[in-house]
Formats: C-alpha cells, structure tokens, sequence
C-alpha cells in the first residue's frame, strides 16, 4: 500500500514539472503569422479551431444550428435550413428535370409543411418563374422523389393523377400536379446532413 501511495506522488510531482515545462516554452517564431494566414485561432480551452466566419443571411425566425455553421451551399445554390436549393430556369420536362437534379448529386424538390412550401414559392418567383417542378410525383400513391414521407399537403387543384402524375409549385396557390412532359423550371435540392 505504501509503495503505492510512494508511486502516486512521483507520478504527480513528474506530471506537474512535465505541465510546466510545457507552458514555459516559448512560440515558435512565426506562428501567429500562421494562424492567421490559415483563419485558425484559439478558443477558451486553449485549442486551435477554424476561424469563425460571418454567418449567412437567414430569413426571419430561422436559427443557425450548431451544424449550420460549418458547411456552405455551392455558387448559385440558396441555402435554407439544413439544405441547399437551386432554382433552374431552363424548361425541362419533369423527368429530364429530376435527371438534371441528379446529375448535380441533388433531388427535385419535396414540401413538408407551410414554411418550406412558402420558401419554394419565394424561390421561384425570384428566379422570374411561377411555375416549377417539385418532386412530387404519383405511382400507387403520391410520393417524393428523395424518397421521404408525403406527409404535407398543399393542393391548390388536384387533377387526374393517371393523366398528371407530375407536381409543380405554383407561386400564387398551392401545388398542384399536371402532365410531366411540359418544359417548366424546376428547383433542385441537396441535403447538407449527409456527406
């Protein structure tokens, strides 16, 4: 027992002539310069972190999620919450549309309540639209194309889902689904949560 009692204060005594040592050393020249030149800077524990940058403009109500403040949407994309989205002018029809989105490893749009609908809406009618495609589309029932539950409806007018099994958003009203062969802008979308 002694010998272990004798044992831990060595220890300690090492460990606290080690702890100073180490705080007695001085920078190496020229490492501020450093820090600053890679935007790393030191937080209240003492470690080196990234440097944090000026937080993207947010729409009102929307907070910036611990997450949020460390990933950027690509040029041209518009973020909102946890995602990024791209509101494409070109006419497409739906199909080439949600190839189009998948060639830029995203997904036609989904809506799962009011705000993301609205946002949608606001999307469009800046890029010039009033109408696009969304991925919503009907086969043994309505679904997303990135596969997430349709849960949240929207409809403005509902037509023949045999007939126009294809979702647009309207700027004005709500959804609604007609013929996916018409040449619309679509919005794509890209989840940031997934790497």
């Amino acid at each position: 027992m002694k010998a272990v009692l004798f044992l831990t204060v060595v220890l300690s005594g090492v460990l606290a002539v080690t702890a100073a040592a180490v705080e007695a050393v001085e920078p190496i020249q020229g490492t501020q310069e450093l820090l600053q030149e890679n935007h790393v800077v030191e937080n209240e524990a003492g470690v080196l972190v990234p440097e944090a940058e000026e937080p993207e403009m947010l729409s009102a109500g929307e907070a910036l999620s611990v997450e949020g403040r460390f990933f950027a949407c690509p040029a041209g994309w518009i973020r909102y919450k946890s995602s990024c989205y791209l509101y494409v002018s070109a006419g497409r029809s739906w199909t080439s549309a949600a190839a189009y989105c998948n060639s830029l490893g995203a997904t036609l749009a989904s809506a799962h309540d009011l705000f993301e609908y609205s946002f949608l809406q606001q999307l469009t009618s800046r890029g010039g639209g009033s109408l696009a495609w969304m991925g919503g589309f009907y086969f043994q029932g309505w679904r997303w194309v990135d596969q997430s539950p349709f849960n949240y409806n929207f409809w403005s007018a509902q037509h023949t889902a045999s007939r126009y099994p294809c979702l647009y958003v309207n700027v004005r009203v709500g959804w609604s689904n007609h013929n996916c062969g018409n040449g619309w802008p679509s919005i794509c979308v890209k989840n940031t949560d997934t790497c």
